[in-house]
């Protein structure tokens, strides 16, 4: 096989001569099949840029795909000595349905067979001064193969950017590098699909685009440190209506100034007032000293969606669920896979953290929030609400606020109620696409980024204006780059349509702002070349976005018309219907967040994830993801309870029930009202009870109600929690059984009438041992006047004793001695008396007395013997009966 490549011979050739291939349509560059090789591909083009000096380079490779054998192939450059005079020109060009150019570049045969499938690579070049080129400008050029029959296999059609000999013009370019991605979660815990665990792993779209925008080596090795310790991951989030939490950088360092005297005090640990600092600016001018900036590459301005941030940090946070197959069919019940945190975005946020703080961040609203159709809608505060949580999900994930001067809304689309909106928060820089401000009807160049707004609400102070985005720029970067080919032919597109901005006449210095769109997933090679572009090509001038200022008033030109969206954008936005579908949501959110303690509002991420731009052309997802949402609230609002408890029973006509309410909420405190009626209150009426308290989280509380039952039977009483505002925070009550039996009653009468019949059955009895009583007292005085018998104090005092020795159940007339009827305990003591004292006729009684004279001749009732003389002897009157 033989290879000819002479540049000079070539360029003998006369543009007649050579045979003009027909109109190569751009799918005959591009493989028939996916995944298929192209015929023909462009792998490098040296240098992108060429002067008269130059020596142009194009290599690649050729592959068969005609499924049978060609012979003789040549490789060849086309090219034209007229550069294009329009950006437009480029478009047309770019598809191989316009004009072909028809002089001749550099060529290279390859003589033989090439098998269907068969592959040969090519490395043409020439010097740039044998081309012909005049001019500044970008040229067309065609790479080509043929086989020998002069049939084209495969073409590709690029640009050729020429600088000459004298001084380039001078275009500054700024970068806005988006790291943003579509919502990927229902409610906080529960992510859509895996996508975003493997877009922050180093061969991720997020981890790439962090590494080439960074410019330096950039490192996902987890190491060996805690990540979750070292990135705090490890706190208690802060509420996402609520700032960030003590040590979480950004504004945790003015709650710890606020709340720590320390913070001002001499001697303490907060920061000593510099003495020089006389005019108070000495600590923002340090601090903006010490910031951290960019020592290397090209600066740029990084684009950050906070609800993208915030999907990143609650996936390294902790464990989470992930949904399997939602896409697929959002109409099925989806799989739930319990992931743990994951190290890949604990490592990118650890180095995004480094990274972003040595440039500008401008932020969208968050989750892209659709603001147009939001207010359009009257959903007021939901679009603050979008603006508010989106700064504070920076200053979470990234540990650094974005610059709040800029005002980035999703799409670049703005009417005058969002400018006024952004303007209320003190935005006075807008990042806008070309759709809203576009180039005046008689300008034919490319006007620069800037442009003056009008004054909106209470705007005072720095004038607003726009920072316009080139949409030419963000086509170009939007092009393929991932297949064998395509990164070259895409960085030879955006040295010319650079090239082609600045040699314009636009009338003075220009600055242009080249903006991706939101989702870019470039190849690493198209990235990284961008950037490096940037600072190598010699037309280019590499500017921070944040130190573009408006020309002063005498030097500016009418550019651009008007502000203007027009109708059919705000067609494009999400409809009524759609943003009626979740303010039923919010609604149930709101009942929700009306029993909660402070003003928390945990689902507004999750509403405003719903209103999303992403959501505009996936309805299928969209309602999908609105239905767990949903069913997120409604679970939530079911742990906070009434625990059912078994059927009550009234014992007697009142009683009291103890109700169990508990809160199975993680990290919320509420306070609730209870409510209690009874489905007949003629038969069971509720007493006073404590009708609203506070339950802390995971706790359980008690509410004691009295019962009071009329009529016996079985009554339902309806149990439920409420608001403030008495709404019922579940859809169903829960029912309490109570039964009123009446057996208290009952037993009460039943006890009353066995007590008359006690009393009946004992009065009789003790009638007559109170008659017995009065008669043994009657006898005792006769028989004290009889001989023998003691005096009658004596009497009177014996029957006493009898008295109580009846009491104690000896009764008159019983065949019992006095001393039996008083106990074995007295017998034995008035034995024991009456045995030291000797016998007063020296023997003992033949019989015993009488039973009448019983009580006589008992003891007394201090235990001390009788006195009363034997018959026959006269009594003492010192006796004992006195």
């Amino acid at each position: 096989m033989r290879r000819t490549a002479s540049a000079a011979a070539v360029m003998a050739m006369t543009a007649a001569l050579l045979p003009l291939p027909a109109t190569l349509s751009p799918a005959s560059a591009e493989p028939d099949e996916e995944g298929a090789a192209a015929p023909l591909v462009v792998d490098r083009i040296t240098p992108d840029s060429v002067d008269e000096d130059s020596t142009l380079r194009v290599a690649g490779e050729v592959t068969n795909t005609t499924g049978e054998t060609v012979r003789d192939v040549t490789v060849r450059m086309r090219y034209s000595r007229h550069p294009f005079t329009s950006r437009d020109e480029l478009d047309d060009f770019a598809g191989g349905e316009d004009w072909q150019p028809s002089a001749s570049g550099p060529d290279q045969e390859f003589e033989g067979r090439l098998e269907a499938d068969g592959t040969l690579e090519y490395a043409l070049s020439t010097k740039a001064e044998d081309l012909g080129l005049t001019a500044y400008g970008v040229y067309p050029m065609v790479v080509e193969a043929l086989d020998g029959d002069g049939d084209v296999l495969g073409a590709q059609y690029t640009f050729l950017p020429y600088t000459a000999d004298e001084d380039a013009p001078s275009l500054d370019l700024a970068w806005v590098w988006p790291l943003m991605a579509a919502p990927q979660r229902a409610d906080d815990d529960t992510f859509l699909g895996d996508e975003l665990h493997g877009s922050v792993g180093a061969d991720g779209r997020l981890g790439r685009l962090l590494e080439a925008g960074a410019q330096v080596p950039v490192s996902f090795d987890p190491g060996d440190e805690d990540l979750v310790k070292e990135l705090g991951l490890d706190r208690d989030e802060p509420s996402p209506e609520g700032s960030p939490s003590p040590g979480e950088n950004a504004t945790a360092e003015e709650s710890a100034d606020s709340a720590s005297p320390e913070a001002t005090d001499e001697g303490g640990d907060g920061p000593e007032e510099d003495p020089d600092d006389a005019d108070g600016n000495g600590d923002a001018d340090a601090a903006e000293e010490e910031a951290p900036s960019r020592s290397e590459g090209v600066p740029i301005a990084w684009a950050v969606d906070p609800g993208t941030l915030d999907d990143v940090l609650r996936m390294a946070a902790e464990d989470h669920q992930v949904l399997a197959d939602l896409e697929e069919d959002p109409a099925q019940e989806p799989v739930r896979v319990e992931r743990e945190a994951d190290v890949a975005a604990q490592v990118w946020l650890r180095e995004a953290r480094e990274v972003l703080a040595a440039d500008t961040v401008v932020a969208t609203p968050y989750a892209s929030a659709d603001l147009v159709a939001l207010l359009l809608n009257d959903m007021n505060g939901d679009a603050e609400a979008s603006l508010r949580l989106g700064q504070e999900a920076t200053a979470r994930a990234l540990g650094l606020d974005a610059d709040d001067r800029f005002a980035l809304p999703p799409g670049g689309l703005m009417d005058e109620r969002v400018q006024e909106l952004y303007t209320e928060h003190g935005a006075r820089r807008f990042l806008l696409s070309e759709e809203v401000l576009p180039p005046a009807s008689w300008i034919s160049t490319t006007p620069g980024a800037q442009a003056p707004l009008p004054a909106s609400g209470e705007d005072e102070g720095e004038e607003s204006f726009a920072l316009v985005t080139d949409p030419g720029l963000t086509s170009v970067l939007s092009m393929p780059s991932w297949e064998p080919g395509e990164s070259a032919l895409a960085l030879q597109r955006f040295a010319a349509e650079t090239a082609m901005i600045a040699g314009e006449n636009g009338g003075g210095d220009r600055v242009v702002v080249a903006a991706p769109e939101p989702g870019w997933d470039p190849s690493p090679e198209f990235a990284a070349g961008v950037l490096a572009a940037t600072d190598d090509l010699p037309w280019l001038s590499p500017e921070r976005l944040d130190r573009i200022e408006l020309p002063d008033a005498e030097e500016r030109e009418d550019t651009r018309e008007e502000l203007d969206l027009a109708d059919d954008a705000y067609g494009e936005g999400l409809s009524s219907t759609y943003l009626g579908q979740v303010e039923d949501v919010s609604r149930d959110v709101r009942l929700f967040n009306s029993i909660l303690v402070g003003d928390r509002d945990p689902f507004r991420p999750s509403l405003v994830r719903l209103e999303s731009v992403y959501w505009r052309d996936r309805e299928a997802l969209a309602g999908a993801t609105r239905s767990l949402v949903v069913r997120a609230v409604q679970s939530r609002r079911e742990d906070v309870r009434v625990i059912p408890g078994e059927p009550v029973t009234l014992a007697s006509s009142t009683g009291t029930t103890g109700v169990l309410v508990a809160n199975d909420l993680e990290d919320e405190t509420v306070y609730v009202y209870l409510s209690l009626y009874s489905e007949n209150s003629e038969r069971l009426s509720i007493g006073e009870y404590t009708h609203h308290f506070e339950i802390a989280p995971g706790a359980k509380t008690t509410v004691y109600v009295p019962l009071s039952a009329r009529i016996n039977g079985s009554t339902n009483v309806h149990v439920s929690l409420q608001n403030a505002d008495g709404e019922p925070i579940s859809s169903q009550d829960t029912l309490i059984q109570v039964n009123a039996t009446g057996l208290g009653t009952q037993a009460l009468l039943i006890s009353g009438i066995g007590l008359l019949i006690l009393i009946a059955a004992l009065a009789p009895r003790a009638l007559r041992k109170w008659a017995r009583k009065q008669a043994a007292k009657a006898r005792a005085a006769e028989s004290g006047d009889g001989p023998g018998d003691g005096p009658g104090d004596g009497g009177e005092g014996s029957a006493k004793d009898g008295g109580t020795s009846a009491d104690d159940g000896s009764a008159p007339g019983d065949d019992a001695t006095g001393d039996d009827a008083n106990g074995d305990t007295a017998t034995d003591e008035g034995a024991a008396t009456r045995d030291d004292e000797p016998p007063h006729d020296g023997t003992a009684p033949s019989d015993p007395p009488p039973a009448d004279d019983a009580p006589a001749a008992s003891d007394t009732s201090d235990g001390t013997a009788d006195d009363t003389p034997s018959a026959g002897e006269r009594p003492d009157d010192s006796g004992s009966g006195k």
